[in-house]
């Protein structure tokens, strides 16, 4: 995946803990086109009772309510990003960072609006209604967590009541005794100086800690959910985001607590949970990005003439461009790639130049010769991809610029064509580079988990035959062409479903002809003779 892409988390996965704060000094300052920036001094004050008006800067009255929302929420987050208390633990110093555990502010869920006082431009006393209270939030989970580690250093820390879930089951599992830091208390005292911008060092202690009972109740709130769509958004650059889906969750609370009661000794329970899905999963929204790379396949033209160069670069260029793309041509779910029909008819006119092809009759020049490489390389990517291949065809002798014989597909145009289908679930994009003559398709998508390996077996051999023809100006004493087995080859594909074996079946069975040898010589080997 490329990194430009992020992924958020949904907020399900959280839990926090939500004192109530206060705004209690701010001024704004006002530049550009009217935009605003707020710098709160003494941040927030807990539990705040009053019988008046809140007294607040001119300017900020003047700022929508939703604007102070924001304001207050990046500026107070900011501020704990940066604050971290020294906790005193039996005498030893140990460093609770806020940042590593999310601590921030949010105005929003549970916000609170109340009476503010300001001057108008008049110099008159007016009043508003403002938001004014937000909630600390921070991750509890990992706050947790962090008191469990400290405590595994004195002894046998107490473990809480937990659950997990698999699917559509839940475990709920009961606690153990033992020694720890209290939880509670721990919390307040970090919110209580938070709320009076103290952070100066902690005193706590290691106690013993009974584990509470399993709260049904409790679980049965943080559980609960309705099913939420995936959805996307656009960060400032432009580049999509993605929030993943929430599949609803729900068990029936009464059977649930029944349960417990009636083996109140045992260490676990299992809870049978109904899903609900919602109707857009993150991987329908991220289809059509083609983000997941499926399968990629490199072959080298590095011997390559200048013409033979050009027509390989030229055929996968026609790939990439196809149809007003612009970095790779897409292909719907059940559609069908044709290699001719997309690179078209190879001529002068579409680009391409004469270049050695082979023959029944031996090695001759045409236009768009080499481009079989192309379609090689694209056919061993479709088949790493497990696309189902609906024409393909074996060259007439077997070629060398893929390790794995049998692996090949020749076109012709007007008579042989590459074909495949996207059999996936989405979309996927076909798209190729090329660098140090050095040529690349990939093919991305949706990943499935599905995979996919090659295996060949040459099955038998026909040998080839060598004639002699005299040197020349182009060849040279000792030079030869040619010289290949005849060859019958098997191949299978092997597919996976996330790393376990599914299938194995015969992809192709392929017959090579022998390519015959020539040598250039003005020296007859004895018996020979010049062809």
């Amino acid at each position: 995946m490329s990194s430009r892409y992020r992924y958020t988390q949904s907020g399900y996965s959280r839990q926090r803990q939500k004192p109530d704060f206060r705004q209690m000094d701010s001024r704004v300052y006002f530049g550009g086109a009217l935009a605003a920036i707020v710098l709160f001094g003494t941040l927030f004050y807990l539990f705040a009772v009053t019988m008046l008006p809140l007294k607040v800067n001119n300017s900020l009255a003047h700022m929508t309510p939703e604007t102070v929302a924001l304001s207050m929420q990046s500026a107070v987050s900011k501020r704990l990003a940066e604050r971290s208390f020294t906790l005193l633990v039996d005498g030893r110093e140990e460093y609770f960072f806020l940042e590593d555990y999310d601590f921030t502010v949010s105005p929003y869920a549970d916000g609170y609006r109340e009476e503010v006082t300001y001057t108008d431009e008049n110099g008159a006393e007016q009043t508003k209604c403002m938001m004014t209270k937000g909630n600390l939030c921070f991750n509890e989970t990992a706050v947790r967590q962090f008191i469990y580690d400290l405590a595994k250093e004195y002894g046998t820390p107490m473990v809480e009541p937990r659950y997990t879930i698999t699917r559509d089951k839940m475990t709920v599992y009961k606690g153990s005794d033992g020694i720890g830091i209290d939880f509670n208390n721990l919390v307040s005292t970090i919110s209580q100086r938070i709320a009076a911008n103290d952070y100066s060092p902690i005193a706590t202690q290691i106690i013993t800690l009974t584990a509470p009972e399993v709260n049904i109740d409790e679980i049965y709130r943080k559980v609960k959910c309705a099913p939420e769509n995936a959805y996307e958004t656009k960060d400032a650059s432009g580049n999509p985001q993605f929030t993943p889906e929430v599949i609803g969750k729900d068990f029936d609370l009464i059977a649930a607590e029944n349960l417990i009661e009636a083996s109140p000794d045992a260490g676990q329970w299992e809870i049978k949970l109904t899903l609900t899905y919602p109707e857009i999963n993150l991987k329908q929204v991220r289809a059509p990005y083609c983000l997941d790379e499926l399968s990629t396949c490199t072959t080298s033209y590095r011997g390559s003439s200048a013409e033979r160069r050009n027509n390989v670069e030229q055929a996968a260029t026609k790939i990439n461009t196809y149809n007003g793309a612009t970095d790779g041509m897409i292909l719907q779910p059940g559609e069908e790639f044709s290699f001719n029909g997309v690179v078209g008819q190879r001529t002068a006119a579409s680009g391409f130049m004469k270049a050695p092809v082979y023959l029944s009759s031996g090695s001759t020049e045409d236009y768009g010769g080499g481009i079989c490489q192309v379609s090689t390389t694209l056919y061993c990517a479709a088949l790493y991809a497990n696309l189902k291949i609906t024409e393909r065809h074996n060259h007439l002798y077997v070629i060398h610029y893929w390790p794995t014989e049998g692996c090949d597909a020749t076109v012709d145009w007007g008579h042989l064509d590459f074909k495949f289908k996207n059999n996936k679930e989405y979309p996927i994009k076909i798209a190729f580079t090329w660098e140090n003559r050095n040529l690349t398709a990939t093919i991305t998508g949706t990943a499935d988990g599905i995979t996919a390996k090659i295996e060949s077996k040459v099955e038998s051999t026909t040998p080839y035959t060598t004639k002699y023809k005299r040197t020349t100006v182009d060849y040279r004493e000792g030079y030869s062409l040619g010289g290949d087995l005849g060859k019958t080859i098997r191949v299978w594909r092997i597919v996976y479903q996330d790393g376990k074996q599914i299938s194995k079946k015969q992809e192709s069975n392929n017959l090579y002809q022998p390519l015959g040898k020539t040598i250039y010589t003005d020296k007859l080997p004895k018996g020979a003779t010049y062809s």
